[in-house]
C-alpha cells in the first residue's frame, strides 16, 4: 500500500523547483479557486461590473461586487441601514472572510462612503438592464408607476423635505423595474418622463394615478412605443367634466359594459361597473389630448355596515383596448401599493432607513429593490409568501448563498 503524505504549506513543492509549496503551486491552486469563486459571483451580477467605481484604487480593500453582495446579505437579514448592516457583517465575519476571501468585513463608513458617491443614474441603468435579463417576455405587460416617501431619511434638523422614490412595478410578475428619487411628491410630474425613458415602455401598458395625467407624459409614453391608462381627476378639470357628462348622457349602445359580482373583503362589500368607449369626440381640448383614443369609467359601490358609498373614476387611453384589458389594467395598478410599497416599508424596513448622505437614499433603495426582486424570483422554497421566504433567509447564510450563486443564475 502506497501512503501519500499530504503536503504542507511550508514543505518543499513537489514540482521540483525548490520553493516552498505556499510560494509555488499553492498560489496557482488558490488563484484557480479564486477565479472560480469570482466567476460564480459575477455570473449573478454581470451587468453591475459596468458601474463606475468612484474610489481611488490606492488602498482599495474590497471589490465593489463584494460590497454589493454583503449589503444584500444584510438586507435579507432584516438590517435597514449601513450601520446595522456593518454590525451584522462583523458578527458573521468568519463566514464572509471565507466566502469572499477578504481580510475583514467593511465598516459602516466604508459602506456609507461608497454608496454615497456611486452615480445613482448609472446604478439604476444597470439595475434596469439586469431586471430585463431576468424576464423572458418583453411586451404586453402592465407597468404601474407610483411614488413613495422614505420617511426616516428626512433630515429634520436641516428642515429638509421627505424624499420620494418614484417606482415602476411590473404588476403581473410582481417585480420592480426602475426608480427615480424626487425632492417631494409634486416633483413626480417632472420625474415621470425621465423614469419612462429608463424603463422598457415599448409594447407595454403604463398605468399612473391622476398626478401623471399630463399631456407631455401621455405623449412621451406613445412616443416610446407604449400604451397608457391614466386616471382623470380634478387636476384636469375640463377633461374630467367632459368624461363625466359623456358617461351620464350618452346612448349606452356605443358603450361597452361589464358589471362584477359583489365582493366581500375586510368587512365591506364592493361591486364595480365598468364602462368603455372609443368615441372621444366629447373631449373639447382634443388637440391637447391628441393621443387619446378611448375613454372609460368605473363606478364603485362600497358598503360598510349600513353605509353605502358610490364613487366614479374616469380614465383616458391611447389604445382601443377591449373591456377585459381595461378591467385588468385598472385593477392591476394598485398592486404597486401592497405588492411593492407595503413590503418595502413593513418587511424590508425601508421607512426606518436613516442613510441620507450623498446618493445613499437612491442607491440603497436600488439595492433594496434588487433584494425584493431576488426574493420574488426565488421559486426554490415553494409557493409561500414573501414574508415567509424572508424568514427562511434570516440567519441562514447557506440558503442566501444558494439563492445568489445557484438559483438566480439559473433563472437568468
Amino acid at each position: 500500500m502506497i501512503i501519500i503524505k499530504k503536503i504542507g504549506r511550508n514543505d518543499t513543492c513537489l514540482c521540483g523547483n525548490g520553493k516552498k509549496y505556499k510560494h509555488c503551486c499553492l498560489l496557482t491552486k488558490e488563484a484557480k479557486e479564486q477565479e472560480q469563486r469570482n466567476k460564480k459571483r459575477l455570473s449573478l451580477f454581470d451587468e453591475f461590473l459596468f458601474i463606475q467605481d468612484p474610489r481611488d484604487n490606492r488602498g482599495k480593500r474590497y471589490l465593489l461586487m463584494d460590497l454589493l453582495i454583503m449589503v444584500i446579505y444584510g438586507l435579507l437579514n432584516g438590517k435597514s441601514d449601513f450601520e446595522n448592516i456593518a454590525y451584522f457583517l462583523k458578527l458573521k465575519e468568519k463566514y464572509f472572510k471565507k466566502l469572499l476571501k477578504i481580510e475583514k468585513t467593511p465598516s459602516h463608513d466604508c459602506l456609507s462612503d461608497l454608496f454615497a458617491v456611486i452615480d445613482p443614474k448609472e446604478f439604476m441603468d444597470v439595475f434596469v438592464e439586469w431586471t430585463k435579463n431576468q424576464i423572458e417576455k418583453k411586451t404586453g405587460y402592465i407597468v404601474a408607476i407610483d411614488g413613495k416617501a422614505t420617511k426616516s431619511a428626512r433630515d429634520k434638523i436641516k428642515g429638509e423635505n421627505t424624499p420620494y422614490i418614484l417606482s415602476a412595478y411590473l404588476s403581473e410578475i410582481g417585480i420592480s423595474v426602475g426608480q427615480l428619487k424626487t425632492g417631494k411628491k409634486s416633483n413626480e410630474i417632472t420625474a415621470i418622463p425621465d423614469l419612462l425613458k429608463i424603463i422598457d415602455v415599448a409594447g407595454n401598458y403604463i398605468t399612473i394615478d391622476a398626478i401623471g395625467t399630463q399631456e407631455n407624459i401621455a405623449n412621451t409614453i406613445v412616443g416610446l412605443g407604449g400604451h397608457f391608462v391614466l386616471k382623470v381627476k380634478d387636476n384636469q378639470k375640463n377633461l374630467h367634466d367632459d368624461l363625466k357628462i359623456y358617461f351620464e348622457e350618452t346612448n349606452k349602445e356605443e358603450i361597452k359594459t361589464h358589471i362584477t359580482e359583489k365582493e366581500k373583503n375586510h368587512g365591506r362589500i364592493e361591486q364595480r361597473e365598468y364602462y368603455l368607449s372609443n368615441n372621444v369626440a366629447c373631449i373639447r381640448s382634443k388637440k391637447k389630448w391628441k393621443s387619446v383614443n378611448a375613454i372609460g369609467m368605473i363606478r364603485v359601490y362600497r358598503q360598510v355596515g349600513e353605509k353605502l358609498t358610490v364613487e366614479e373614476q374616469y380614465y383616458i387611453m391611447d389604445d382601443t383596448i377591449d373591456i377585459n384589458m381595461f378591467i385588468k389594467t385598472t385593477r392591476s395598478h394598485w398592486n404597486i401599493e401592497c405588492g411593492l410599497h407595503w413590503r418595502l416599508d413593513v418587511i424590508l424596513n425601508e421607512d426606518h432607513s436613516r442613510n441620507r448622505v450623498g446618493h445613499s437614499i437612491s442607491n440603497l433603495s436600488t439595492i433594496r429593490k434588487i433584494v425584493f426582486n431576488l426574493i420574488k424570483l426565488d421559486k426554490s422554497l415553494g409557493n409561500i409568501s414573501f414574508n415567509k421566504k424572508l424568514t427562511h433567509y434570516q440567519d441562514n447564510l447557506a440558503l442566501i448563498e444558494n439563492l445568489l450563486f445557484n438559483i438566480i443564475p439559473e433563472v437568468a
